[in-house]
């Protein structure tokens, strides 16, 4: 009790006599060593105008499927199931066909090997194709087309429509196709959005463009390095009368598809011994696979 008094005594006479401690100064703050800045080059007429064409790349602009791809099957089949005339993840009858579909190419690697594979089993498939990469390998868009293979817009520079405006998109869309049309001789009506991202207000504003969209129900997973046995019981398990495979032709930079070629042959022969033939997805939706008038 004594040494509380004490202090409290001495408390009031240097509250009194102004004498109290100054605080302790803190030292003023340090600034964060400086972060480097990630070089992205300048594109004036991008800055100057946010809804006009990107600058062309050979690259994926959204990135590889295996840092872009949101797997949400049931998502974009209820999508589908909501524009049955626009959105398509197989044929509606239940017949043994199957539609073998390659995105992203053509490029001159993996896209050679595929079509040399299809050729000789007799097999004609789907190409979506990615704009910048056709006007990179003109002569092989060509070829697909001579050897009976039916060609579906794939976007300019392959980035997530999800977020692009609408003008973006527009220009994806009429871009590449102005360019399949100098190639293959008429305008394709069918696309595959990249990613298969796909919401009801892209369907309509892609729908509203006179496109069908070609979703898949069969996925092998090639783009994540899938070994070749997993591939092929991702079909065993997945595949129905009508189904559409999705696989790939081409890669991000530097990316292998080496397991795509080699799990090919096996899928056919898989499938064929199953009773499937193979169509293109104009034969097995019965649908067209040119715009109108074009």
């Amino acid at each position: 009790m004594v040494m509380w008094r004490a202090a409290a005594a001495l408390s009031l006479s240097l509250l009194v006599t102004g004498c109290w401690p100054a605080p302790r100064e803190s030292s003023p703050p340090q600034p964060l060593p400086a972060q480097p800045q990630a070089q992205v080059p300048f594109n004036p007429t991008r800055a100057a105008a946010p809804h006009a064409v990107r600058t062309t790349t050979h690259d994926l602009q959204g990135g590889w499927e295996k840092t872009g791809r949101i797997d949400t099957p049931e998502l974009r089949h209820r999508v589908a199931d909501q524009f049955p005339q626009i959105v398509f993840y197989r044929s509606p009858r239940n017949v043994k066909q199957a539609a073998l579909t390659f995105d992203d190419g053509p490029d001159v690697t993996y896209t050679t090997r595929i079509l040399d594979i299809l050729r000789r089993e007799g097999i004609h498939a789907t190409f979506f194709i990615v704009g910048q990469r056709a006007q990179a390998h003109p002569e092989m868009v060509r070829r697909i087309i001579a050897e009976g293979h039916a060609v579906g817009n794939h976007s300019w520079d392959h980035p997530n429509f999800t977020k692009l405006s609408i003008a973006e998109i527009r220009s994806e869309l009429i871009r590449t196709n102005d360019l399949l049309r100098s190639l293959v001789g008429y305008t394709p009506d069918l696309f595959r959005p990249p990613y298969g991202e796909l919401t009801p207000a892209l369907v309509q504003t892609i729908g509203g463009m006179g496109f069908k969209i070609i979703d898949w129900s069969v996925d092998t997973r090639d783009w994540a390095g899938t070994p070749v046995p997993t591939i092929m019981n991702y079909v065993r398990k997945e595949i129905t009368p009508g189904g559409i495979i999705l696989e790939h032709c081409a890669g991000g930079r530097g990316e292998r598809l080496d397991n795509t070629v080699e799990a090919l042959p096996g899928i056919i022969s898989y499938l064929r011994n199953q009773g499937y033939s193979f169509v293109t997805i104009p034969q097995l939706l019965h649908v067209s696979a040119k715009m109108e008038g074009s």
